[in-house]
């Protein structure tokens, strides 16, 4: 039966050949103009959750019948995929919200609907991740703490880096109160870049700007960094937004590598 479903990429990042990378679409034509989202994650149904999973991977021509994903906790921790026996249920009962792996062939991925997904690679030491960036981890500096574990771990220069926002809320739809901004006044120098007031009292939080500076903090440079362009909530045709719906489905974003030529 032919596979309808379409994710979505960043243009920059396709210059990789050894990397794949993607970003799940709300729903997908099941052929004759039958619309179904996906429900890819933290659905009452796991056993349609399991099926969307690989049919999301069988649109991706990805072979392998696993999926890595953890607990995300909105938290900072950040999982080193190592060990290429460690089975995909056991990590998704690890409690993190970034992955990281060396590993060829494991599809690393995390679940959003609001929150900032990226994908960080190293082209030069051949390492990617996938981080959930919410509110909470943003204020903890998720980014540049997988950063540090690409430096510390692989080796890597952090101005080899390459970065990708995936879907997110924007600054347009975003508005929070002040004990939701506090914690950046401490964390980020830069913290007015990225946070503006409105008229109603409250503020406006770009949280992609924000993860941006963390980048840039960690090291990375900033023609290294790129966006997909769409605020979750302004687009909800197209993507789950928690904060315009409540209870709803999630954007699954994921990278994997391949197969450097020559190597076994």
């Amino acid at each position: 039966m032919e596979n309808f479903l379409k994710t979505h990429s960043i243009d920059k990042f396709l210059d990789f050949p050894h990397l794949l990378h993607a970003f799940s679409p709300r729903g997908f034509d099941r052929g004759n103009g039958v619309y179904q989202e996906l429900l890819l994650g933290r659905t009452a149904d796991s056993k349609v959750s399991q099926q969307h999973r690989q049919l999301l991977l069988e649109s991706l021509n990805i072979e392998s019948k696993d999926l890595f994903l953890v607990h995300q906790v909105h938290g900072d921790r950040v999982y080193i995929l190592d060990n290429p026996e460690r089975s995909s249920g056991e990590v998704e009962q690890i409690e993190a919200d970034a992955l990281v792996t060396d590993l060829m062939g494991k599809p690393i991925a995390v679940l959003t609907a609001d929150c900032v997904p990226v994908i960080l690679y190293d082209p030069e030491k051949h390492v990617a991740g996938v981080i959930h960036a919410g509110r909470k981890g943003t204020q903890m500096n998720i980014v540049s703490k997988v950063i540090s574990v690409f430096v510390k771990t692989y080796g890597s220069c952090p101005e080899s880096l390459r970065l990708a926002f995936g879907p997110a809320i924007g600054r347009c739809c975003y508005e929070v109160d002040d004990s939701c901004i506090e914690p950046f006044r401490h964390t980020y120098p830069d913290w007015r870049s990225f946070v503006t007031p409105n008229a109603e009292g409250g503020f406006m939080l770009d949280l992609l700007k924000a993860n941006e500076s963390d980048a840039l903090n960690g090291g990375l440079l900033q023609e290294n960094i790129h966006y997909s362009g769409e605020c979750t909530s302004c687009h909800n045709d197209r993507w789950f937004s928690y904060r315009r719906e409540g209870t709803t489905g999630r954007i699954l974003s994921l990278v994997m590598l391949r197969r450097l030529p020559g190597k076994v």
